[in-house]
């Protein structure tokens, strides 16, 4: 597989290009801090994923089906999807502009981007287009 590399502020972002079929900009104003940070999308299954989603899912008593079924439309269960011209990031899609307390680099770690999404899933799953569009008639 080709890998599509990126530097950003002194990040490098290893990204298939499967994924990412054209240079993605993510601005300077979405990291908070100086990241020095390697991000390799391939380095954790989509079934590892999934179990983390679950579990979490359990610990946040939210439906896990609907959490999973979330994040699968919203990025295919890729971490490192980029959307919305950069400004969507990670297996939620987390659109940066509108959470300023979120960093990309979040956004862009699996473990940190589910935890963040069940606490804001519990309180307002709407937030999501994907959830309006699997559960909203």
């Amino acid at each position: 597989m080709k890998i599509h590399l990126v530097l950003l502020v002194g990040v490098v972002v290893v990204l298939p290009i499967l994924l990412v079929p054209k240079t993605i900009v993510i601005k300077p104003s979405h990291f908070l801090a100086e990241p020095q940070t390697i991000l390799r999308s391939n380095s954790i299954s989509a079934m590892d994923i999934e179990q983390m989603i679950r579990e979490t899912a359990v610990r946040y008593e939210i439906d896990g089906q609907m959490f999973l079924e979330t994040a699968k439309c919203e990025s295919s269960l890729h971490p490192a999807a980029i959307g919305d011209g950069g400004e969507s990031v990670g297996l939620f899609q987390i659109h940066l502009p509108s959470h300023p307390e979120v960093t990309a680099i979040l956004a862009l770690n699996p473990i940190e981007s589910i935890e963040w999404s069940a606490k804001k899933f519990k309180a307002d799953p709407t937030i999501w287009t994907c959830y309006k569009k699997l559960y909203e008639r």
